[in-house]
């Protein structure tokens, strides 16, 4: 059965009401329902019936001046209930201060007075039903996107963005918090001799026995492939005392699989406190790993070292920084060696810090072991198109696996787009030389939905780690970045310059652009543009910056 949708008129005067709902009927009528109410009460139970069918109303027009509640004060109660509802103001009596007072509080969309004109009802109201289902659009995919960044997509347990994000919220009142975190050994092998899916058959199956086996006792995290949390209210040694009866259940009973036995071995590890809960865990589990124990470790003071204190302080001022906005898009040019000037930037990330800005070398690798990485992704594309969206410059982004493991990712790319207004032309992804194709499956899946988009794609680093020649054939790439190793040693070391030759025939073979990285001094520059390289990138052109 098709949803209905409805438009809601509310005014006490029964002819005005009559001959809206009729003009209305005959521009809309084929696919809303028009209602009508004489009252502000009366709209109430209309919208609430409405409400509860789970049905769209994408359109409220009402009066200000009625019996009873008032158009405005009705305006800012509905904004409460129907945020996304667009809400016009029909009247000729309405004072400044009551169309003030909507438009302050009850995100009144338009006002339009009395009598009417025919056609600028009409425009307005089509203009407020498409701004309604752009925003419920815009609204499904963000839901769509939370969705895959706090659960995992494959058993729909909490994942690690969930159990971080719920131990640092400041809302949440704990007396007692103790975590245990379980490491499957097995997974290696698994994966080798059956495949992915038959490990997520596994592991959906173990969580489920886990769950059960806790009940109220906990809740469980599926935090990574091989890695489970398990969160409780509890005091430590309650929680760890019914982990353990667990652990030995599972050393009993191996878990079978379409009449295959499958046996599981794991380290498990506990810690209690609030923020730092993981990552004490986690180094208690790095212990049991080391010394192969197959009891429980639980953290000490004794397993923290200087070194580690001052990873847990710095990962603390990363979670920090992305709650607090404070991942900031840093500039630098990219020159066009034709015309001789800047048409496009690469977007760097930088945290803002005390004493300055914090520089990748500083933060990326603990932002990948945390898998906050993801969220500082996000928060530079969004950023970065903000930026962007009123300069007439094209820009490129870096993209890590942690964007690109999600088949969601570009759905969410395009809303974004679409919310600055910015041509996908402009943008393009750059693809980091350390992204495994091989070990995150969705990842040239989602490089292809980028390019149907209309975005750029570039191999950057091009000539190191995953950058190899294989790349080429799965990304079909717009441009390559020539890493700045090979760059740096021209024009004097001759084996460079022939390999630079050969990625540059290369990439002209197949129809890429070239971008030299690392460009430092004139010489260098000079060489490039004899090897008709097309644009350069550099120190010599510019230093990153917060502005173009």
């Amino acid at each position: 059965m098709e949803e209905k949708r409805y438009i809601i008129c509310i005014d006490d005067e029964f002819f005005i009401l009559w001959n809206l709902k009729e003009q209305l009927k005959k521009v809309f009528g084929n696919e809303y329902t028009i209602e009508t109410a004489e009252s502000a009460e009366s709209a109430k139970e209309i919208i609430q019936e409405i409400n509860s069918a789970g049905e769209d109303i994408p359109v409220v027009i009402c009066d200000q001046v009625m019996p009873g509640q008032k158009g405005d004060e009705f305006l800012i109660e509905l904004q409460a209930t129907n945020p996304n509802t667009k809400k016009i103001m029909l009247t000729g009596q309405a004072p400044a201060q009551a169309v003030g007072n909507a438009l302050n509080h009850g995100c009144l969309y338009r006002y339009l007075p009395k009598p009417w004109d025919a056609s600028d009802l009409e425009l307005t109201i089509k203009q407020a039903i498409d701004s309604f289902y752009m925003d419920k659009s815009l609204e499904e995919k963000n839901k769509e996107l939370e969705k895959s960044l706090y659960f995992n997509p494959e058993t729909n347990f909490p994942n690690f963005e969930s159990l971080i994000k719920l131990l640092a919220d400041p809302e949440k009142t704990f007396d007692s918090l103790s975590l245990v975190l379980i490491k499957i050994t097995t997974y290696p092998t698994i994966i080798k001799n059956f495949g992915i899916e038959i490990y997520r058959k596994i592991i959906s199956r173990f969580l489920q026995m886990l769950s059960v086996h806790l009940q109220a006792g906990g809740t469980v995290y599926h935090l990574y492939e091989d890695e489970i949390a398990i969160l409780s209210m509890e005091k430590e040694e309650n929680l760890v005392a019914n982990v353990e009866n667990f652990r030995l259940l599972l050393k009993a009973d191996d878990i079978v699989l379409e009449e295959v036995s499958f046996h599981l071995n794991c380290f498990f590890s506990s810690a209690t406190g609030r923020e730092d809960a993981y990552y004490k865990a986690k180094l208690a589990l790095f212990q049991a790993e080391g010394s192969n124990s197959s009891s429980f470790v639980s953290y000490s003071d004794e397993l923290s070292t200087d070194h580690h204190l001052q990873n847990f302080q710095l990962s603390q001022k990363i979670r920090n920084a992305i709650q607090n906005k404070e991942i900031v898009p840093f500039f630098q040019g990219i020159r066009d060696n034709k015309t001789n000037t800047f048409t496009k930037f690469e977007c760097l990330a930088r945290i803002r810090d005390k004493n300055g800005f914090l520089a990748p070398s500083v933060f990326l690798d603990l932002a990948k072991a945390t898998g906050s990485i993801r969220l500082i992704g996000l928060q530079m594309i969004d950023g970065s198109m903000n930026y962007f969206k009123d300069k007439n410059y094209e820009f490129s982004i870096n993209l890590t696996e942690a964007e690109l493991e999600y088949k969601s990712f570009s759905k969410w790319v395009q809303a974004r787009l679409a919310h600055y207004g910015i041509d996908p032309k402009r943008v393009t992804f750059e693809i980091l030389e350390d992204v495994s194709f091989a070990e995150n499956i969705n990842s040239v899946t989602t490089i292809r939905d980028l390019k149907e988009l209309g975005c750029k794609i570039a191999i950057d680093d091009f000539g190191v780690q995953y950058s190899n020649l294989s790349r080429l054939l799965e990304i079909d790439p717009d441009y390559i970045k020539i890493d700045g190793r090979f760059i740096k040693e021209l024009p004097h070391n001759k084996t460079a310059t022939l390999l630079v030759k050969g990625i540059v025939d290369l990439a002209h073979g197949i129809g890429a652009k070239v971008v030299a990285e690392f460009v430092s001094n004139e010489e260098i520059q000079k060489t490039i543009v004899d090897m008709g390289i097309e644009y350069s990138q550099g120190y010599l052109f510019m230093e990153p910056s917060e502005a173009v």
